[in-house]
């Protein structure tokens, strides 16, 4: 008889049932201890109910045991292919345990099942840009704020791919939303100070750090951006205090030496600028930046046999490091080392092509040489460089003239800016922005669209706007 009875007990769906009750109501009492043992129990007498598998899972997350919770996450799924909650809690779950490719399918069947389940499409979010997706990504982070615009965490994300996108406007809009929602979260507002930095809006950066190393002291990251803020609005008393005070919190911080050389370096204490760089150097043997630095302080002092050797460490740090490449030939073609200066040049030319500077010195060094031909090929081609940068240059004043006609009215003054732009700078996404924008105002419909197909080629996230709504 106890045998019967015991086989009897072992599987009682309706036993099952009612200790997954017990569970739930376990869980939102805050037991997670007695939530556990009776999903347990649940399990044990009713192996197929779905759901306590995935509570089950919910809870071991909770407690930290990733490998558990994964694990019943994925029964959950196999028994019951459409329970949206255990394929939403399995995909964020292999997404926190950094798995975001195998996150990314689950995550799309659980937006499947569910559309407008707004944490879901921000996990599926995540896992598309960490896969590289970055404008998926922003498609269903997008989606995300219209559905919840108060879910703080996914403006905050939204701006960081919007970032990466180089939608610098757009990453603005969200991370102060992000701010906004979330005064107190530091990588909300680090992040905001850094596209405020990017857009070239140093004064808001400066107070955006400020404030935030004001209210999270201990926060070395702010601390940094807050003396580049200071190095961008040409304050370097402020900048090399900042430095200092991260100094006085941890003297092996290779950053801060690098920065404060840096600092020193433009006010032109070339000794203390040498000082600082020299312990950057030996502190941090994977940085290139320092020894790059530092081998110029030296040339500048008139040492460049010992700039050669600092170039050469930041070279065999960064192997592909243009700038100490080009650098490097210079000194080396004054020290009379022509055949090693043409080999840096042409480095220099390998890893960063479009340095007119490059092709005019290796043109040089050629006919130095007396190889004609070759030389007039350099010299070709940085006028070409050279020229290509000075139609840039003149686009971008077309664009910002194109603007002001707009303000006072003159659309067809700002169109032929705008087409002079497009002209001048045929990869320049702005300007076919703005000749589209006010190529509709005129009604040049078909015309617009071209141009603005011609932006989004160039910069995904110039988008044409979309029609009114009848």
């Amino acid at each position: 008889m106890l045998a019967v009875a015991g086989s009897a007990t072992a599987q009682d769906p309706r036993a099952g049932a009612e200790r997954y009750r017990l569970g739930t109501a376990a869980e939102k009492a805050g037991d997670l201890a007695g939530a556990r043992r009776e999903y347990e129990e649940a399990i044990r007498l009713a192996p197929k109910l779905a759901v306590a598998h995935d509570r089950l899972g919910f809870v071991r997350g909770l407690q930290g045991e990733t490998a558990d919770a994964i694990a019943h996450f994925e029964e959950a799924v196999r028994l019951d292919p459409r329970l949206f909650d255990a394929r939403y809690h399995l995909g964020a779950t292999l997404w926190w345990a950094g798995r975001s490719q195998d996150a990314l399918p689950v995550l799309r069947e659980a937006v499947t099942l569910r559309p407008e389940h707004p944490e879901a499409r921000y996990y599926l979010g995540l896992a598309l840009e960490q896969q590289g997706h970055v404008d998926e990504a922003i498609v269903e982070l997008r989606r995300v704020v219209e559905r919840a615009p108060r879910l703080a965490p996914a403006q905050l994300q939204l701006g960081l791919a919007l970032q990466k996108q180089g939608d610098v406007p757009g990453a603005l809009s969200a991370l102060r939303e992000a701010v906004a929602l979330e005064p107190k979260n530091k990588d909300a507002a680090n992040s905001l100070g850094l596209a405020l930095l990017q857009k070239g809006e140093a004064d808001e950066a400066l107070r955006t750090f400020q404030k935030l190393v004001r209210e999270q002291p201990e926060f070395r990251e702010a601390r940094h951006n807050l003396g580049s803020a200071c190095m961008q609005m040409g304050d370097l008393d402020g900048a090399i205090a900042v430095y200092r005070e991260l100094l006085q919190r941890d003297a092996a911080d290779a950053e801060a030496l690098y920065n404060l050389g840096m600092a020193l370096k433009q006010k032109d204490d070339f000794a203390g600028a040498e000082a600082e760089l020299r312990k950057a150097t030996a502190l941090d043997r994977t940085l290139p930046e320092p020894p790059y630095t530092l081998a110029v302080v030296l040339w500048q002092t008139g040492r460049p046999e010992q700039a050669v050797t600092q170039l050469r460490e930041a070279i065999a740090r960064k192997p592909d490091y243009a700038d100490a490449h080009y650098v490097l030939g210079t000194v080396l073609r004054q020290l009379g080392q022509t055949d090693e200066a043409l080999a840096e040049l042409r480095a220099t030319i390998r890893y960063q092509p479009t340095s007119a500077e490059a092709h005019l010195s290796l043109g040089q060094l050629l006919q130095q040489k007396q190889q004609a031909s070759e030389a007039a090929a350099a010299f070709a081609e940085a006028q070409r460089l050279l020229r290509r940068k000075a139609d840039a240059q003149a686009a971008t004043f077309a664009v910002s003239v194109g603007l002001k006609r707009i303000k006072d009215n003159d659309t067809a003054g700002a169109i032929e800016r705008f087409r002079e732009a497009v002209r001048l700078s045929p990869d320049y996404p702005e300007a076919h922005y703005q000749l589209g924008l006010a190529l509709l105002a005129t009604g040049g419909k078909a015309e617009a669209h071209a141009e603005f197909a011609a932006a989004q080629r160039l910069a995904p996230y110039l988008k044409a706007p979309e029609a009114p709504r009848p």
